[in-house]
């Protein structure tokens, strides 16, 4: 962990521990309640892949409504083809030849904190960071899912993909990682900055031919018995390697474990706040009792006079331990240590951290001690 990590871990944790508990018992009702959030909407993705109609694709049409109605949604597993009369892309690094190439460059910063120990980012305050500078480079030629991965398949189904952050399988076929050499801007970034760039990361990525994936999502019929697939907003899946049936027992999985947690997580934020209002009440009543008995010792000040002329006459085992003059009578809690005088004893009880001057242990309040 570097050092900028292990700070702010510590100003979590100390923040956490605030008021009590009350901080870190409100973040966990909080992550408890996303996680509820997020276990329902698992829950709903999983009814839509259990309700998601499988059947042959030289049957799939069957199930569709005709042209122009409502689409359906489906699962449907295959092999990677290019379209009929289609193009095929080809890797521009590796050479290998797919229907969906992705080319990406990173750069990758070490973390430094710079020469004066400062632990905020200068260069992307005074600068535009390259961290965000991410070159992404997407291709796709139009391809089906076909139920065979040579010959004449007996049926077929169009991909339609919308977006380029669809959630597909690529297979990486190019990874290079290429050193950046060391300039004079270098030399400012390591004085101010945070990081400083150390690497390009060059990586491409293919969906390959004749690869067996499943496809589930919103199915519509279209011209001359073609049936086109799309990806459906509710699902985190569209193009997947695993099975109708490993993707309901994943989510289920996840449904399960986000379930239990948010029942955890609820229970213990639970006791964490419902522990911090107990010590609130009880830190409230302790000090409406001190400040009750600073109200009954500041009214027995008459005491304090009577000390002047009275306190000479006291054996050296009842001299105040402070002041060494004056009669002892006043009491410190809890402790209940009978060690000062009344003055000394408002004198050490206005002090900014009140200890009593024999155990050393905090001071509540005091009280005034009558000798019978």
């Amino acid at each position: 962990m570097s050092a900028r990590d292990r700070e702010t871990a510590e100003a979590l944790v100390r923040l956490a521990a605030s008021l009590d508990g009350a901080v870190l018992g409100l973040g966990t009702a909080a992550v408890a309640v996303a996680s509820w959030v997020k276990y329902l909407a698992i829950s709903g993705q999983l009814r839509l892949v259990a309700s998601a109609a499988t059947a042959p694709m030289a049957d799939l049409r069957s199930l569709l409504p005709g042209r122009g109605g409502a689409p359906r949604l489906a699962a449907v597993r295959g092999y990677v083809r290019p379209k009929p009369g289609g193009t095929v892309l080809r890797s521009q690094l590796s050479g290998e030849y797919g229907v969906i190439t992705k080319h990406t460059q990173m750069c990758l910063f070490t973390e430094w904190r710079g020469i004066f120990g400062w632990t905020f980012d200068l260069h992307a305050l005074l600068f535009q960071s390259w961290k965000e500078q991410i070159v992404t480079s997407f291709r796709t030629a139009e391809f089906v899912l076909a139920s065979s991965v040579i010959g004449n398949p007996t049926g077929m189904v169009f991909i339609n993909i919308k977006k380029e952050d669809q959630p597909i399988p690529l297979t990486t076929v190019f990874h290079k990682l290429i050193p950046i050499e060391t300039t004079p801007y270098t030399l400012f970034q390591t004085i101010i900055g945070n990081g400083y760039p150390i690497a390009l990361l060059d990586e491409e990525k293919i969906l390959p031919i004749g690869k067996e994936l499943t496809a589930i999502g919103l199915c519509r019929a279209k011209d001359e018995g073609n049936v086109e697939i799309s990806p459906c907003p509710e699902l985190p899946f569209f193009l997947s390697e695993l099975t109708k049936d490993e993707m309901q027992a994943q989510l289920a999985s996840r449904a399960r474990i986000l379930f239990w947690a948010s029942i955890v997580l609820g229970s213990l934020s639970v006791c964490l706040v419902g522990h911090a209002i107990y010590r609130g009440w009880k830190r409230i009543k302790l000090r409406r009792e001190a400040r009750q008995a600073r109200q009954l010792f500041e009214e027995a000040e008459d005491a304090v006079r009577e000390d002047d002329s009275s306190d000479d006459e006291a054996a050296d085992g009842q001299l105040c331990v402070v002041c060494l003059r004056k009669r002892r009578k006043a009491a410190f809690i809890p402790c209940g240590h009978l060690v000062c005088c009344c003055k000394c004893a408002i004198r050490m009880e206005n002090e900014a951290e009140p200890l009593c001057p024999m155990c050393r242990q905090d001071i509540r309040y005091m009280i005034r001690i009558y000798d019978s």
